[in-house]
This record gives structure tokens, sequence and C-alpha cells, in this order.
């Protein structure tokens, strides 16, 4: 049938009318000011051009610096698609990659997918959709991300007419019977022709890629395809409208209110106990009981009161309903929170106090830490009952705040730290502990050597300087490269150098 045109006809019209013939048209949607945005060929290019740079950046390396670079060059490519909506999902990205820089462990690699997921959400919804908004988008392309690729490879494969055919269809219905049947002649000739044969051995040494690689190109494009068309989850991403509830929640029978009061009285007189013999041995320094010395007195309870106090903090947020109509139940659940902190804090003198005779460890650091955050949860706890927010407004700010404690301590270098503590304070030596930390507390070492003239890992087989870091810059770690100077400059300023 021969085409009629219709000279002048807007192009949007003409784009309409894709019903009216057998051939289908896969343009992107407008934008706002009437262009067109990044349609599916632009996203092909992008594709490849990002499987590229994941190749040369990440494989055959160790993650460092070029992880860090993909991620947010993914980010940036994502942006880009999106014509520039959401560009604080770039900085957030980015933000949240930066411990990569520092040093590869467990955590950043976390911290890198939290970067990834949380900022193509921002970038998909347009906009910053609020911390719990940002959450459940980065939630939901977890799942929406390798359906959406399937869908889209499903689609472009698919041999059904429609405006479901993609351009891949077309390609693969264009070659595969000229490919099919060529090779078919092909294999026939070389059967036929020594010369063909020939040629066919020759082509057969050329090195094609492994497997691995194959597959590893495989799935980064799973990864990098639904930030590409991360304006197609924008409805997907938003939060769903709230939901009525009839009445209010239903529940436990053994949670009422008789239970929650006394529980309460229970627990201050508790807690008033515990808290009088810390003002008692620890604040007051009065003599222990004979056989009991202040560090085991300490030691036995650091590590279970943070406990005592994670349980009491639960058990206050679900008290707290009951006690709003209630003054003296609400009097008296601050003043056990209030105890709960003052434990937390004296915990925290407690693992002082063992800590001055036994030394750091990761396991010690690591409490200080947490003890300082349980503590400041704590006091949100009381802000709550105080200023009567949802129990919402407390957990979304424990879990802002706990990552960002879980943030600033990838920057933090735990051996360098135990290691500098220990050997520069009067606690008990333990040197194949200190020895064992890792490549960061070498520095820490050869300068105590260098003051004592006591060789302290000598018997201990330590990694030499020459083994920490790589060559590559693509493994080239900030953390690794501070070690590596502050070893240079011991060298310099020995008496021999």
């Amino acid at each position: 049938m021969k085409s009629f045109l219709v000279r002048g006809v807007p192009a949007s019209i003409q784009t309409d009318s894709w019903w009216m013939d057998g051939i289908t048209r896969h343009l992107p949607p407008p934008r706002a000011d009437g262009a067109r945005g990044p349609g599916r060929l632009e996203r092909i290019g992008a594709l490849a051009a990002l499987i590229l740079l994941a190749d040369m950046l990440l494989w055959g390396v160790d993650a460092g610096l070029s992880l860090a670079l993909f991620g947010a060059m993914l980010l940036f490519a994502g942006l880009a698609m999106r014509d520039g909506k959401g560009w604080g999902g770039f900085i957030l990205g980015a933000f949240l990659m930066l411990p990569l820089v520092e040093q590869v462990q467990v955590l950043s690699i976390l911290f890198w997918w939290i970067g990834l997921l949380m900022g193509a959400a921002w970038i998909g919804l347009g906009g910053w959709p609020g911390l719990a908004g940002a959450i459940r988008g980065a939630l939901r392309l977890i799942w929406l991300g390798p359906w959406q690729t399937a869908n889209d490879l499903w689609n472009g494969l698919s041999m059904t007419g429609g405006p479901s055919t993609g351009t891949l269809s077309k390609a693969v219905l264009g070659w595969a019977l000229p490919l099919g049947m060529s090779l078919i002649f092909l294999s026939l000739l070389i059967e036929a022709n020594p010369v063909f044969e020939d040629w066919a051995v020759g082509l057969s040494n050329v090195e094609l890629p492994d497997l691995s690689r194959v597959s590893f190109w495989a799935g980064i494009a799973v990864l990098i395809w639904p930030v590409l068309n991360l304006a197609e989850f924008q409805e997907r991403l938003r939060p769903p409208g709230r939901v009525d509830r009839h009445g209010p929640r239903r529940l436990p029978r053994w949670l009422n209110p008789e239970a929650v009061r006394r529980s309460v009285i229970l627990f201050n007189l508790i807690f008033a106990v515990q808290t009088v013999m810390d003002l008692t041995y620890l604040w007051g320094g009065v003599a222990l009981p004979e056989g009991v010395g202040h560090a085991q007195y300490a030691h036995r309870g650091a590590y279970s009161l943070l406990v005592t106090a994670l349980l009491a903090g639960g058990f206050a947020i679900v008290a707290r309903p009951f006690a709003e109509a209630d003054r003296w139940l609400r009097a008296a659940l601050l003043f056990w929170v209030a105890q709960t902190v003052w434990l937390v804090i004296s915990s925290m003198l407690r693992l002082e106090l063992y800590v001055g005779v036994y030394g750091l460890t990761r396991l010690r650091l690591s409490a200080a830490i947490w003890m300082g955050l349980v503590a400041v949860l704590l006091a949100l706890v009381l802000w709550q009952i105080v200023a009567r927010k949802p129990a919402g407004w407390l957990v979304l700010r424990g879990m802002a705040l706990s990552a960002g404690v879980l943030y600033l301590s990838l920057f933090l270098s735990f051996d360098r730290a135990i290691a500098h503590y220990n050997l520069t304070h009067e606690v008990r030596k333990d040197a194949y502990y200190v020895c064992r930390l890792g490549p960061a507390a070498l520095p820490e070492i050869r300068a105590y050597g260098r003051r004592t003239g006591h060789n302290l890992c000598k018997q201990f087989n330590f990694p030499e300087p020459r083994q920490i870091g790589s060559g590559d810059w693509r493994e080239w770690g900030f953390r690794d490269w501070r070690v590596l100077r502050r070893l240079e400059k011991l060298e310099t300023s020995a008496p021999g150098a």
C-alpha cells in the first residue's frame, strides 16, 4: 500500500498515529519543554560505554578507588538521562561512596550500595522525597531494577508485531536468515576447501574473552540499565497514599495499662539499686568488697549494662502510649529512662577504667562508640516522651543517627588508634595482639621501637611496607597512602638516615 504524506502535520500527531500503520515507533516521551528525552538508542549507547568503563575500572583488580569512581559515573549517567532532575541524588550518592576511597571493607561497600540505591531513587523521583521516601524508593529499586531489565530485554527480543516490538527484535529478524545460512555455507566450504580450512584454524586461534568476563559484562549491565531508565520508575517509587486505620491498633492481651504501670515501678526500683552502687563504687571511690578489683567490676558491667539500656529503650517506646493520659506514669517513665541514660554513662566509665589497665581492643573501642550512640538515642527517647512525638519520628532519627555514626567510623583507623594508645600509655602490652592489628598499626610500632629500642614484633610475621597498598591506581586507598607516608617520614628522620 502506497503511503500518503500530508506535509505540515505536527510531529506529535504523526507519533500518535502509529496505530494507523504496522510500523512500531519507539520514541521517548516528550519533556516539559517540548523536546524529547534520551531514546532507546541513546540508552543502549550509554549502556555500552558504561560496560566498557566498568571493564576498564573493575575487571581483574581489587575494589578500591575504581569502584567509587564507577558508582559516581553511574549516578551521573542516570542524572543525565533525567535531564538533571534530582541532582541532589548524585551528591548524596557520591558522599556515601567516599568511605571506599578511605579503605575498602564490608561497611564501606555497604555504604556504596546504599548511596547508589538512595541516589538513584532521588534521581528517579526527580526531587528529594524525604528520608522515609528515599529509603522506601531505594528498597523498591532492589527488585524493580532487575524486573525492568528483564522486561525491556523481553520486549526487545519479542517476535510479535505491534507496539511491543523493539529495535533489537527487528535486528534479529533481519539478520537471522542471512547469518544462519552463511554459517551453514561456510561449514560446507571449509569441509570441501583446504584453504578455507587453514583460514578457519587461524581464526580459531584468536583469543576471545573468557566466560567469566562475559558474565561480568552481563551482570554489570543488569546494574547499569535500571539507572539509565529511572524516569520509568517515577510513579512506582512514590510513597503510597496513607491508609486510614479504623479503630485503635490491637495490642497483645499481656500488654495492658496495669502491666505497664507495674513494670515501670519495678524497673525504677531495680535500676535505682544499680545506680546507687555505681555512685558508691565508681564515682564515690568507696573500696570494693575483698577479692573484687575495679578492673573486674568495670569489665563485668560494661557490656551487660549496654544491652540492658537497649532493652530499656525499646520498652520505653512501647510503654509511651500508655503514659499519655497518666501524668504519674509519664513521670515515672521519664525517671526510668533518665536512670537508663545514667547507667550508660556509668558503663562508659567502667570501660574507661578497664581500658586503663588492659589497653584498647577493637571490641572495646567499638563498645565505647556504641555506648555514646545509645546514650544519645535514649536522650531522643526522653525528648519523644516530653514532646509527644510519634514512634516514626524516633525511628527515622535513630536510623539516621546510627548510619551517621557508622559512616564517620569508616574514616577512623581503629588499628592505628589502638596501637597508638596501647604503646603510649602505661597498660599491659599484648605484643601478639598489637602486631596482628594490620598495616595501619605499623607506623606506631616502628615509632615505639625508635623510642624504646625494643623490636616489639620481631618474633611475629608483620607485613612489610612493600606489601601495603598496590601499584595499580584503581586499587588506591587513602588510608594505605597515609601509612606509607608515615613510614617514609620515620625512615627519613631516623638517626642514620
